[in-house]
Parts: structure tokens; sequence; C-alpha cells
């Protein structure tokens, strides 16, 4: 099952699913559960958001509230919530971007990738590797590269 935990974190809350049991109990689903980082509203709410080393800021899409994700809060976010397996923050672009602005994402999703493994901190749930690069076969081969060089994670998950 997949849920994402840019939407959840805006309703219910992650608060509100921690305080009732987590997703498993929350959805009453006892199959593993994967949720992603908030990486493909980067791109999608691209109107409502600005990207920064430091993480990425938003406008809330219901609301206007102001919303802020970076690599840590995104882990800590999705450690709350439960779920089996979780994604780290990522830089996902759109078919247009150019060649330098895709090395710059690239390059920016795996400083990420470091930092999201510095935040997690429980072993019962796997953080997995993004492989980015957007539509540029020799970037998503350094991607991949680099992902597998990493010997901690658990599994790779492919970017759009």
């Amino acid at each position: 099952m997949l849920a994402n935990s840019y939407h959840l974190a805006l309703q219910p809350g992650v608060e509100t699913v921690a305080r009732l049991g987590g997703l498993h109990r929350f959805m009453r689903w006892d199959g593993p559960i994967l949720t992603d980082s908030g990486g493909f509203q980067v791109f999608s709410l691209d109107h409502l958001r600005q990207v920064g080393d430091k993480g990425v800021t938003f406008a809330s899409h219901l609301n206007g509230a102001p919303m802020f994700l970076s690599p840590e809060c995104v882990v800590e976010s999705q450690e709350r919530l439960g779920a089996d397996l979780i994604m780290p923050l990522d830089e996902c672009l759109g078919p247009s971007a150019t060649y330098p602005e895709t090395e710059a994402a690239l390059e920016r999703t795996q400083r990420w990738w470091r930092r999201s493994q510095a935040a997690h901190q429980r072993s019962d749930q796997a953080l997995f590797a993004l492989i980015q690069g957007g539509l540029f076969e020799d970037l998503r081969r350094a991607a991949a590269r680099s992902a597998i060089s990493d010997d901690s994670a658990p599994g790779f998950a492919i970017g759009g």
C-alpha cells in the first residue's frame, strides 16, 4: 500500500496518525506500507514551492499555509507514520528540464540522501535510496552507480 507523507502531514496530520497507532492501525492494514517523501510534490506543485539546499518550502495547496520539508523532517515524519518502506526527499524534475538543471537536482538529491541516512533511526523501517537523473541516461547511470556503491541501502526506488 502506498501512502503519501506530504498529504498525510496536511490532513489529518502526522501527530494524529501517530496518536492513533500509526498507519497500519489507522488504515486497518496489516500488509506492507510504503510512504513517499513528498518529492513528487516538489515537481507537481512547482508553482507553490521554493527548493534550496536546506529543503523545500511549500505553500499548502489547501490553504496557503507555509510548510517546510527537509530530508531530516521527512524521515522523522515517515518514522512516526510507521510505514515499512520509506523514501528520502528528492528533487524530481519534469521532462523539459535541461541537463544542467537535472544534474544539479541529482546532486542535491544525493546530498539529501546522506542527510536522510543520518536522520534515520528505526531499524524496522527500510529507507530506500532513490535513483534520479531525469531523461538523461548518463545521469541515471551515475545515480544508479552511486546508489549501489552505498551498501547501507536495503533497496532502490526509481525516480520520475
